[in-house]
């Protein structure tokens, strides 16, 4: 059994891709999917996939019913970092018998403040530590790392070192590593998928429908909440589409009920039915999501792995800073795109064949990693 790591939730419609296409990736190296067990935040949402676990602790605010669990987390990654394992129960006793360990494509390792450092003990440290500490194959697929602070963070960097292969999607979290271990530079997966699949996407001419504005919440984002709103008044006829269902915060109805907006639905709904002609998207995979269906996309950055997503793609002008963006720039990029969307077309093509280079390479690694289990 090959036990696939860090996967959160199916009702965030990116992550649910991401799973999908971390197993497609393991398959293209001879391992069938019904040989991946699944450890995720919200096991219950993946019901689709033959075997998954529960673990940890969905969502990362503290809160009381987490603070006995977090105090023994922090207890137990000080000795597992030095006695080689923290104690998992049942969860343990899965990934000490796999024959392999992967790591979701996509993940988010980062210990920036409070918060994050708690939600990454809680619910990561120990599936990255029963990883650093076996003595099957290790594998982290394409993901963000960083900012790593505090002692939290010293814990991640150091287990890991004992991770055989780490991948990361962006330049920040490579440089941020390089102390502490040799990291490869290596697309999202979603990217890879995109570049693969451009000769079967309808390009050069804009879908009907309206724009399709994909919101989210952010911390410390007044300004964004306030752009975010001018942006859709100067454009008048819009749509705002859920790509994230989760619980409170983790859920993008959370972010339209304090703007006194209402959600048109699921992005993924209305890019299946071509009501979408140009998407503004501050979730990553939801700007993504919209290229692989031929349609083109905005994207409001707010993390290190957008500006290395659309830089992959060849798209860094059509990412901007969510906090600090100009409503007037990005509502000007969609009169162009509405008009004539070939140049932004052609900036994707010219990088397919990077794209497609950087994908074989990440199946060579994965298959030779995983050669004496295929």
């Amino acid at each position: 059994m090959i036990g696939l790591i860090h996967a959160y939730s199916r009702r965030n419609a990116g992550d649910g891709l991401l799973i999908d296409l971390s197993l497609d990736r393991l398959e293209r190296a001879g391992i069938a999917r019904d040989r991946c067990e699944t450890y995720a935040l919200d096991a219950a949402s993946f019901s689709d996939l033959p075997r998954v676990l529960q673990v940890g602790v969905p969502g990362r605010r503290p809160s009381p019913r987490m603070v006995p669990a977090g105090g023994q987390l922090v207890a137990a990654g000080v000795e597992g970092a030095t006695r080689g394992r923290l104690q998992l129960g049942r969860v343990a006793e899965h990934l000490a018998a796999a024959e392999a360990i992967v790591a979701v494509g996509g993940g988010y390792l980062r210990t920036k403040d409070l918060v994050s450092s708690f939600g990454t003990l809680l619910n990561h440290v120990p599936q990255l530590s029963a990883a650093a500490h076996t003595r099957a194959p290790t594998l982290y697929l394409p993901q963000s790392i960083g900012p790593l602070r505090g002692p939290v963070g010293s814990l991640v960097a150091r287990l890991l070192q004992g991770i055989d292969v780490v991948c990361v999607r962006d330049d920040r979290s490579k440089e941020e590593l390089r102390p502490h271990l040799s990291a490869i530079r290596c697309p999202d997966l979603a990217v890879l998928r995109l570049a693969e699949d451009l000769e079967r996407i309808e390009l050069g001419s804009p879908h009907a429908g309206r724009v399709v504005l994909v919101g989210r919440e952010l911390t410390s984002a007044r300004a964004y909440e306030e752009r975010l709103l001018a942006l859709s008044r100067r454009l008048g006829d819009v749509v705002w589409a859920t790509q994230a269902e989760g619980l409170g915060t983790k859920s993008d109805l959370s972010l339209y009920n304090r703007l006194g907006v209402r959600s048109g639905g699921r992005l993924l709904d209305l890019l299946g039915k071509q009501e979408a002609r140009v998407v503004v998207s501050t979730r990553l995979h939801g700007a993504v999501q919209a290229l692989l269906a031929g349609v083109p996309a905005i994207h409001l950055g707010y993390e290190r792995k957008s500006w290395g997503a659309y830089e992959d793609l060849g798209l860094m002008r059509y990412v901007h800073d969510a906090r600090t963006f100009d409503p007037e720039a990005v509502a000007s990029q969609i009169a162009a795109l509405d008009a004539d969307p070939t140049d932004f077309w052609t900036s994707v093509e010219r990088q397919r064949p990077a794209l497609l280079g950087a994908s074989e390479r990440l199946t060579a690694t994965v298959r030779e990693r995983l050669a004496a289990l295929v």
